[in-house]
């Protein structure tokens, strides 16, 4: 009759396992999450591949950078090790669902004095050895899916690194274009200088003379002496921020400040730009809301994890040691003890703690949850408002060009005029200052015109996704498919 019993409750306990109490887990689709006007100005909008957007700027030096610090970044090296960490985690977590054996062994001496009463013990003024040799099997029921939602919130965990690498992989690689952008524009910069050094280096030769044939004055010599000067001490600032650049872009590398030396270049193209209304889907493909979405997913498996805490938990537990007084007793098939049968543990007073920790879940899922609303809609703002720079930028840009023209014409005429006797050097100097300001001028308007189509290309996750690179760690943590927004059921 009992081994009926023991039986019975192994096959109830064996059919509901399974039965995981809980939220089951549904994405949010793309409705839920962006508003309908951006919808509906983005649904017509073409697809945009911003993949590999550096590969669009025609520059071979910072592709190639890019591609290094892939490799060797010590940030994306640390995303890695957070992926192998919650892969380990996952294992441990998916461990209670398995069977634990454990073997023992065990040697004690035992003695009761003559007038002592020892209940587990040998009696009174006895004293034996005790030789043992067992294993020990445990197994907990997972009737109600405490540990299965442990395992599929650890599964989203995973993902959830993995998205935090991407995300790195997305600012590692706008950094790296960002410090290449500033170092070509400070080239830039400083040969407008020198042109401009030059030129008032002729101009203070022309100054010199006048004034030695007594056609100038010593005033036109100092202002034209006062000219070159000054541009010449512009120099010095410029090669340290470049420097200092280099310096930055050795620890994106990974390498140490010095290792990096870029070749002089002229400031990469800028004239490939995604479409003003991109597709909702490109936008939610961006890591830190997919990532968002993972952390949402794992704090939902959670809420289960907490209230199955509520209902009875089962244990099938067993032993089977070999024992005796004697040390051949320790391998003595007959000298045997069993022990087996289930154990359910059922909550009766616990002081609300079943209950505060199913509310501390609930309120991480609603966080969760807000932080992915509140991530979509910095994503939209951040999108329009790189786009709505970049077309600013370059309109100044274009102004600025106008000017410089306009600018260099005031510069010759001043110079042939002062040539001819008609105005004084003054004239001259504030006409080349004013053009070479211009000039810088445009060159900072084109590096911000860059810089912020860098940042439209990262606000639309460019560089999430490269198969080409992707490391051991990255393409074991789990299967590199887009996410499914639209897709309503895990």
């Amino acid at each position: 009759m009992k081994h009926t019993t023991s039986t019975g409750i192994i096959a109830a306990c064996t059919t509901l396992i399974g039965c995981s109490v809980g939220p089951d887990y549904e994405r949010p689709a793309a409705e839920e999450l962006v508003p309908d006007a951006w919808l509906a100005a983005t649904e017509s909008a073409p697809s945009v591949d911003v993949t590999d957007w550096w590969m669009q700027l025609e520059d071979p030096e910072l592709t190639d950078l890019i591609e290094r610090a892939f490799v060797s970044s010590l940030t994306l090296a640390e995303a890695r090790e957070r992926i192998i960490a919650a892969r380990a985690q996952r294992g441990i977590s998916n461990a209670d669902l398995r069977p634990q054996v454990d073997g023992s062994a065990s040697y004690g001496r035992a003695q009761t004095g003559d007038e002592g009463l020892n209940f587990a013990g040998p009696p009174p003024g006895q004293e034996v050895d005790l030789y043992s040799l067992g294993v020990v099997a445990g197994w907990e029921v997972d009737l109600w899916g405490r540990v299965s939602r442990l395992v599929e919130a650890a599964d989203a965990e995973i993902d959830a690194a993995l998205e935090d690498l991407r995300a790195s992989r997305v600012a590692l690689a706008a950094e790296v274009a960002r410090e290449v952008v500033f170092i070509r524009s400070l080239d830039r910069d400083a040969d407008l200088i020198r042109t401009t050094i030059e030129t008032s280096r002729d101009a203070f030769e022309i100054a010199q003379s006048r004034a030695n044939a007594g056609f100038g004055s010593n005033l036109d010599v100092a202002l034209a002496q006062r000219a070159l000067d000054s541009n010449l001490a512009l120099l010095p600032p410029i090669a340290a921020d470049r420097r200092e650049a280099e310096f930055r872009l050795a620890v994106l590398l990974g390498d140490t400040p010095g290792s990096v030396d870029i070749a002089k270049a002229p400031l990469p193209r800028r004239d490939i730009v995604p479409s003003k209304g991109v597709p909702a889907d490109l936008l939610l493909r961006r890591p830190d809301l997919r990532g968002a979405e993972r952390d949402l997913a794992a704090a939902t498996a959670r809420i289960g994890a907490a209230k199955a805490e509520w209902y009875p938990r089962v244990s099938l537990s067993g032993s089977i040691t070999l024992q005796g007084p004697d040390p051949d007793d320790a391998i003595n098939p007959d000298a045997y003890a069993l022990l087996a049968g289930p154990t359910i543990t059922i909550p009766i007073f616990e002081g609300g703690r079943i209950r505060s920790r199913i509310q501390q879940a609930e309120s991480r899922q609603r966080a969760a949850l807000l932080r992915l609303q509140s991530l979509v809609l910095t994503a939209l703002s951040e999108v329009e408002t790189a786009s709505m720079r970049r077309e600013r930028s370059e309109e100044r840009a274009s102004l600025l060009m106008n000017a410089e023209s306009a600018a260099l014409d005031a510069e010759r005429l001043a110079l042939d005029r002062y040539t001819a006797g008609q105005v004084d050097f003054l004239d001259v100097t504030e006409a080349r200052q004013s053009r070479l300001a211009i000039e810088r001028t445009r060159t900072l308007a084109e590096r911000d015109a860059l810089l912020r189509l860098i940042d439209l290309y990262t606000a639309l996750g460019g560089g999430w996704q490269d198969p080409n690179t992707a490391t051991a760690a990255e393409a074991d943590a789990t299967t590199d498919k887009p996410l499914a927004w639209r897709s309503t059921a895990r």
